[in-house]
């Protein structure tokens, strides 16, 4: 035994207790580390892989070296390892968006402090990456979540493709350590091609023998509602437990938690930009709750996806299928972190497939529009803000922030005050690209497929996510999944209680249209010209509601059912508002399918319908224009008012079949104000929720 692994064992003893034992392959990793070779730990969530870089600092760190940075994805990670690492005598300090005012402090104590742990994005920081400067003898970079690093999987953060810029930085002799729990050949492969191929690997079993993994047939988001609330109810094990249960979207997150908590289930909706009533972000105290046990579930998007420790969580359930089985594997693995039994359960529905390929098109970056934005943004002496890029291409904000963060990653472009500029010294290759991007849509459609066969398989649920991973597990069965015990834990029970309230609620899953307050432009628009608030039947168009009315507009005619329900849903609305005439939006595609519904529900109301608004030409379909500019420009330069004095000084139902963007709702409704209507209050059937 080396004098490393002695002292290494030492440490282990002295901070959790003379019976303490390494688990296998933690001293090697943490002898390559100190011998400052560059190190890849691959290990199942729970094995320790944060003992093996707090050690190895611990005694790099006795030597005289500098502080370890530890490049960490989630702010709620940070927090676990800084409390991880004062258990072994480390100070250790963050950098992230909650401690901005001790930021000059912290920077100043740099060189005093063990560990620097920091997230991803400050990579991109030029003033952190100035204070790094100062830093003397760094001898170690951590890399968690080190799958990221790879073109194959740095969807989740993709400054992570930064890391190796600032790795080749750094003198050769530095130790390099990334850890992960997902990895297959193909992302090894990638990471050595990147770091060099002298990489040491340190790879292992990733059944975990402590999770029950089920999988439930097809269910309507009706039957998932009550599935779930019957079992943290009832079932004699999960109603014990904390959990998460995963969803695709914010919105899901919302509609599941708020049921959860309609029955009595201590439930909150967690994900990117979660805020309370007054807009302040609360995603550090829901945490924090839900760490010590004053919430019981957390329903979250992917936010929660990585990193998350907290060990007791009995149980992880998927409200629709997760992007991927690495994906898969690495949320429910959040469950049974101190090795009691739990649960992951994956449900899923009809229209997961299609959100799921909705993520796979926005995540592609095409080579002719990257090579199309480095040219305008090249036209200009000046640079350009991304508003005054956007004006060119037909994008969403999100997607030209994703393509911008592409380019801005791989150095083709670089930023100054908000200004974009193209690196005088840039080479964009777009065949080369082109491929990059075949390959990557190839693969992510591939695992597709495979989750579609997870999802459908009949053997053990653990080893076919092992066997995805590569993983070098030789068990041919976990022991413990519904397959393989032969059994599912939980049904839905036939006399289930929330079926029929699942259903009522999901039905009536009203919304509200708020009004916008500037053009597409940012200036603003005249008081005189905003619509009121109004409202939408539902926000769900995958709810049994939702569904009828997509199916009865596809086939472009709404039935007198729909008509009643719609009709009686307005009622008081009218009624409070006084509303006098309604005016459907026009559309040349389906000329009949509003107009008809609008003189229906005027005719049930007794009030007026008027054909105030004409559409002059096709244009583009709204949901084909992917900004704010585009939308307006493309409603407004199509529609103008007619039978002007049937609506001067009346109070208007602007009625639509659907609404996303607002942007033709809130054309329309100015024009209307304009040619004298006293107020518009804007109802459409289905809020399509695109923008999510």
């Amino acid at each position: 035994m080396n004098t490393i692994q002695k002292r290494a064992i030492q440490i282990l003893k002295e901070t959790y207790g003379e019976s303490s034992e390494f688990r296998e392959g933690q001293l090697e990793a943490i002898t390559a580390v100190v011998n400052r070779q560059k190190t890849l730990v691959i290990q199942k969530t729970g094995w320790g892989k944060s003992i093996v870089y707090f050690i190895a600092t611990k005694i790099l760190r006795a030597r005289g070296a500098g502080p370890t940075i530890i490049i960490s994805p989630l702010l709620a990670l940070m927090h676990n390892q800084i409390e991880a690492a004062g258990r072994l005598g480390l100070n250790v300090v963050t950098i992230n968006s909650n401690n901005r005012d001790d930021w000059e402090s912290i920077y100043d104590a740099f060189n005093e402090v063990d560990a620097i742990i920091v997230s991803p994005e400050k990579l991109s920081n030029t003033a952190f990456i100035d204070k790094l400067g100062t830093v003397t003898d760094i001898e170690m970079i951590v890399v968690d979540e080190a799958h990221s690093i790879s073109d194959w999987g740095h969807d989740f953060r993709p400054d992570y493709q930064r890391i190796v810029y600032l790795l080749k930085s750094f003198p050769d002799h530095i130790a390099i350590l990334g850890t992960t729990a997902t990895a297959n050949d193909r992302v090894i492969q990638d990471i050595k091609d990147q770091l060099g191929d002298e990489l040491q690997v340190f790879r292992g079993d990733l059944i975990r023998d402590n999770i029950s993994i089920q999988v439930n047939p097809a269910q309507s988001k009706v039957e998932r509602l009550a599935f779930i609330t019957d079992a943290l109810t009832r079932h004699p094990f999960l109603s014990k437990q904390q959990g998460i249960i995963y969803c695709l979207t914010k919105k899901e997150c919302d509609s599941v938690a708020d049921f959860l908590t309609r029955n009595d289930i201590s439930a909150v909706a967690y994900y990117s930009g979660v805020q309370n009533e007054s807009g302040e972000d609360i995603s550090e105290a829901i945490l924090n709750d839900f760490h010590t046990g004053q919430m019981r579930v957390i329903v979250s998007t992917v936010k929660l996806g990585m990193g998350y420790d907290k060990s007791d969580i009995g149980f992880v359930i998927h409200f629709q299928l997760p992007q991927n089985l690495i994906a898969y594997y690495q949320q429910m693995g959040r469950a049974g972190r101190d090795g009691s039994a739990a649960l992951a359960i994956l449900l899923h529905g009809d229209e997961d497939e299609e959100i799921i390929k909705s993520f796979i098109e926005s995540a592609n970056k095409d080579p002719e529009l990257l090579q199309q934005i480095l040219e305008v943004i090249g036209a200009s002496r000046d640079g350009l803000k991304r508003n005054e890029i956007l004006q060119h291409f037909n994008l969403n904000v999100t997607k030209l922030a994703s393509v911008l963060k592409y380019l801005y990653v791989h150095n083709y472009i670089y930023m100054e005050k908000s200004q974009y500029y193209v690196h005088p010294n840039h080479h964009f290759d777009a065949a080369k690209n082109a491929q990059i991007q075949k390959q990557l849509n190839e693969t992510r459609l591939a695992e597709l497929d495979n989750l579609k066969a997870f999802v459908n398989y009949d053997g053990c649920y653990m080893k076919f996510i092992a066997d995805e991973l590569d993983a070098p597990d030789t068990k041919e069965q976990c022991g413990i999944c519904a397959h393989c015990r032969n059994r599912q834990f939980i049904t839905l029970a036939e006399d289930n209680p929330y079926l029929e309230q699942a259903k009522d609620y999901k039905n009536k899953l009203h919304g509200v249209i708020t009004p916008r307050k500037r053009w597409s432009n940012n200036k603003k628009i005249d008081d005189a010209l905003v619509f009121e608030p109004g409202w939408t039947y539902t926000v769900d168009p995958y709810s049994p509601i939702g569904k009828r009315f997509m199916l009865e507009r596809d086939q472009g005619h709404f039935s007198d059912k729909t008509v009643t329900t719609v009709s009686n849903f307005v009622k008081e609305h009218i009624e409070a508002n006084q509303i006098e005439v309604i005016v459907g939006v026009p559309s040349l595609r389906r000329p009949k399918l509003v107009s008809e519904l609008a003189r229906k529900m005027a005719e049930v109301k007794g009030i007026s319908y008027i054909e105030a608004l004409e559409k002059t030409a096709k244009g583009a379909p709204q949901r084909d224009m992917h900004n704010s500019m585009m939308q307006e420009q493309n409603a407004r330069a199509y529609l103008h008012v007619t039978n002007v004095e049937a609506i001067k000084d009346k109070n208007v139902l602007l009625l639509d079949d659907l609404v996303d963007s607002r942007w033709t709702m809130t054309v329309a409704a100015s024009l209307l104000l304009e040619q004298g209507a006293a107020h518009v209050y804007p109802f459409a059937l289905v809020n399509t929720g695109s923008s999510d």
